[in-house]
């Protein structure tokens, strides 16, 4: 019977794990070490969107999710994210790493379809 309920308390915990609050970009940019390495799910305003393909024939997009300060995002593929769209992004954060010349910093490499449109505001009820 305990076996039972500590399978269905991780159950539960499992679920529960995608409805949990982004992370602050803000915060993320203060101290990019803290976040190094992990999993964050930021919410914000997308720019700077630029779709692109590689040497190898493989497509790719990069843009920023902004709150105050703007992380950059990495995804595989054309996303349909545009400027000054809301969305949510989920992926692995790096606080900087080198790519021949080209030093990057404060991105996530955006989880396959991980650049979502943030859901429309309610409607509000005003007479």
């Amino acid at each position: 019977m305990t076996k039972q309920i500590f399978a269905f308390i991780g159950a539960c915990a499992l679920l529960t794990a995608p409805v949990l609050a982004a992370d602050s970009i803000d915060a993320i940019v203060a101290n990019p070490s803290a976040f190094d390495g992990k999993h964050v799910s930021v919410h914000g305003s997308v720019a700077d969107v630029k779709q692109k393909t590689s040497r190898k024939g493989n497509d790719y997009t990069t843009f920023q999710v902004c709150e105050t300060k703007c992380v950059n995002v990495y995804a595989h593929g054309h996303v349909g994210v545009t400027d000054g769209a809301v969305v949510t992004v989920g992926g692995t954060f790096t606080a900087s790493k080198s790519l021949g010349s080209f030093t990057i910093t404060n991105q996530i490499e955006a989880d396959d379809g991980a650049a979502t449109p943030a859901p429309a505001p309610a409607a509000s009820a005003t007479p």
